[in-house]
């Protein structure tokens, strides 16, 4: 389980080491303490302190407290792992990306007309895909249900 997550990782740029800690504890029956998981993947407690905060912050890991050391756990639906995915890295990196495509348009007024051009119709296929990738997300509304909804409705206007 553990090299299967550290590849899905990789393929979503995430750190290998988040997979690893991810498949370390979806395997495990019982939470785990950061320092159960290093000795488990013999990466460093850093390593491990950072990979948990941002699978936390994804929804893939629970921390459960109440005793001495904090435990933790996977999230094992794969619906609260796509609802955090999109969330936190797919929704921030479309707005950002459709403001950054707003500023490219208003240079274009400001170049030779044969490079604007060239430059206005690559802008257009980028546009494009862009407005693509936007529409996927109310497929993934009506499968995630409410929980993205207002940063779907954020994103459109």
């Amino acid at each position: 389980m553990v090299g299967i997550f550290s590849e899905l990782a990789d393929l979503f740029g995430n750190p290998r080491s988040h997979g690893q800690i991810y498949g370390i504890l979806f395997s495990s029956p019982d939470p785990l303490t950061m320092e159960d998981i290093t000795e488990r993947i013999g990466i460093s407690m850093g390593s491990v302190s950072l990979g948990l905060r941002a699978l936390e912050s994804l929804g893939a890991v629970e921390r459960h407290t109440g005793s001495r050391f904090a435990q933790y756990s996977a999230t094992l639906e794969l619906k609260t792992l796509i609802n955090g995915f999109m969330r936190n890295r797919l929704i921030p990196r479309l707005e950002k990306s459709n403001a950054t495509l707003k500023d490219l348009s208003k240079l274009l007024a400001h170049m030779p007309p044969e490079e604007a051009k060239e430059a206005g119709f690559r802008l257009q296929r980028v546009t494009q895909w862009h407005t693509r990738a936007a529409q996927f997300l109310p497929l993934a509304e009506k499968l995630l249900g409410q929980s993205v909804k207002s940063e779907i409705r954020k994103m459109k206007t």
